[in-house]
């Protein structure tokens, strides 16, 4: 199923089976304007072949593109999030190293969740992510699930495997979930245990999820202590049919020391390496590793550099806004109907990450990059303590 959402002199299209966003513009606006008046093109053809667009939503493409000359988005933004990533509660039974949450216990109430979801599926969101803590704590999951299917939205879930079992993914499943990621940082229990607990239960997970025809993949942070285990990763979790492997970059924790934790010049480049050498799985890249994403294609777009507040919009288990889960610049929602469009207009946290490009300090100002990167602000608010700080820590400079 696509979903079509016209932009700012653009087309926004979600394959919801694909877990695939194409953004249109330009010359390529034009000629899939051409072929929605009836004039195939090898454009158009790619598009077809790929299954972003097909013979059934031609008028809604047609739609979308005249409704695009009359939209205003934000300054370097979408007219709305393409995705929500939704904390719905911090409660989690395992005590991971890594962490970089505090233990406060708060949960999102379910009116202030329905509300949410409510509003974007007005605002044509595509996908709801919903984490935590442990998301399959959260007592009222499935009816969540529930309304997001109803407004035709996709959803995900990220867990570390603790409480799943193949009768509740399935009751997951049959209310519209789409996709579960699992959080493993090894391929063995030593490995895995050096950031994270569970190991085994995570890997029960992927046990599990191979029985449910539920599409699934793993989350994976890329570090300094398990990077030498990546291609050892990549076999392990293709055993059990893993559609897919999600590269995070590490973020700061407040229990550990972030210069020997996170990944070296020579280390990134022994993982873009890997990564290229990868082969029968899908490798895909947080918006976090946008250096990374762009030194791979060996260019920048729209869709490569970090999101926040961007493309995607965070919401905390206390109900705050923010950029993004990593950065702790919350906002307190006003109560009153549709908030949520006046965030992501109006938020001055939102426009310091939409004017990054014109702010931000060497070496980032100077890259080749700089518009379809932008760093990562979590680790320079955390190192240097400045919001437009470079990335001093770039392999890609």
């Amino acid at each position: 199923m696509n979903i079509i959402r016209p932009e700012e002199k653009a087309v926004l299209i979600w394959n919801l089976e694909l877990a695939r966003t194409a953004y249109i513009s330009g010359e390529e606006l034009d000629a899939l304007s051409r072929w929605a008046a009836g004039h195939d093109n090898p454009f158009s053809s790619r598009l077809e072949k790929l299954g972003v667009i097909s013979y059934a939503n031609k008028q809604e493409v047609a739609d979308a593109i005249w409704a695009s000359s009359q939209i205003k988005s934000p300054p370097n933004s979408f007219c709305a999030p393409e995705s929500l990533h939704i904390e719905l509660t911090e409660h989690c039974p395992l005590s991971c190293p890594m962490c970089y949450k505090t233990s406060t216990f708060s949960e999102l109430h379910i009116n202030f969740l329905l509300d949410i979801i409510r509003q974007a599926g007005e605002m044509k969101v595509f996908q709801i992510a919903l984490g935590g803590g442990e998301p399959l704590l959260y007592p009222r999951l499935l009816t969540a699930i529930q309304e997001i299917a109803r407004y035709k939205m996709s959803s995900t879930i990220t867990t570390s495997g603790v409480g799943i079992t193949y009768e509740r993914i399935m009751e997951l499943k049959h209310a519209g979930l789409n996709h579960v990621q699992v959080s493993l940082n090894g391929s063995s229990e030593a490995v895995h245990s050096l950031s994270r607990d569970g190991f085994d239960s995570g890997v029960e997970a992927l046990r599990v999820l191979q029985k449910t025809g539920l599409s699934y993949g793993v989350n994976w942070v890329a570090r300094a202590d398990n990077i030498d285990d990546f291609p050892q990763m990549i076999e392990f979790v293709k055993t059990y049919d893993v559609d897919n492997i999600n590269i995070l970059r590490y973020k700061p924790s407040p229990s550990e020391d972030y210069n020997n934790t996170a990944l070296s010049a020579e280390k990134s480049l022994l993982l873009e390496k890997y990564i290229k050498d990868a082969k029968g799985i899908k490798i895909k890249l947080d918006s976090a590793f946008s250096n990374l994403r762009c030194k791979l294609n060996g260019r920048t777009s729209f869709m490569s550099g970090c999101g926040a507040g961007r493309r995607f919009l965070a919401i905390s288990a206390c109900g705050m806004y923010m950029p993004c889960s990593h950065v702790d610049m919350k906002e307190h929602p006003a109560q009153h109907p549709g908030y949520l469009r006046h965030v992501w207009y109006q938020s001055k946290n939102l426009a310091m990450f939409r004017d990054l490009g014109h702010n931000i300090s060497a070496p980032c100002a100077d890259c080749i990059y700089l518009h379809g990167c932008y760093g990562c602000r979590a680790i320079m608010l955390n190192q240097d303590g400045d919001f437009n700080a470079g990335d001093s820590y770039c392999f890609a400079n």
